[in-house]
């Protein structure tokens, strides 16, 4: 039968070269290719540009929304002020006429209607609101994006082709 015991001065020279080994090379200054820092840049470049093509899709896209929030505002405002108006000339009918059952319930309708008018047109507005951020929003994450784009073309044109 073979011993397979590995003397302690041997055991300690092979993990002492080991971990200096492992140790030299995790402090060594690490030296980059030229070529691969210059395909690196051109990658995140990229990477950036599909990122500003997708903010630019979503930016159009809200453009849309907001145009036909914006129509959809001007009729939701539209029937409430009408709305409203109706309201109001079925009160001043009912102030005539005080004991009228007919006009009080008519009087009741138009004002629930403009109500409910009014409700839905705070509602289309805070939509407008909402995509109006989500707008500026967008807008700025193209901003910072533009920038990055500039900065990483100035690099990558002063990064020697070999």
């Amino acid at each position: 039968m073979m011993n397979t015991f590995i003397p302690f001065k041997k055991y300690f020279l092979m993990c002492f070269l080991g971990a200096s080994l492992t140790f030299s090379s995790a402090c060594s200054k690490k030296t980059v290719n030229p070529e691969v820092q210059r395909l690196q840049s051109q990658q995140q470049l990229l990477d950036l540009n599909s990122k500003l093509n997708k903010l630019n899709l979503s930016l159009e896209k809200q453009l849309e929304k907001v145009k036909s929030l914006v129509a959809d505002v001007d009729k939701a405002n539209e029937k409430a002020n009408k709305s409203a108006d109706e309201a109001k000339k079925r009160a001043a009918k009912l102030t005539k006429n005080p004991g009228d059952a007919k006009l009080a319930k008519q009087s009741e309708r138009a004002s629930d209607k403009a109500g409910k008018d009014a409700k839905k047109a705070v509602k289309i507005n805070a939509k407008l609101e909402d995509v109006n951020k989500e707008i500026k929003k967008t807008q700025k994450e193209i901003s910072a994006i533009e920038a990055t784009l500039s900065e990483l073309n100035s690099k990558i044109d002063y990064v020697p082709n070999q």
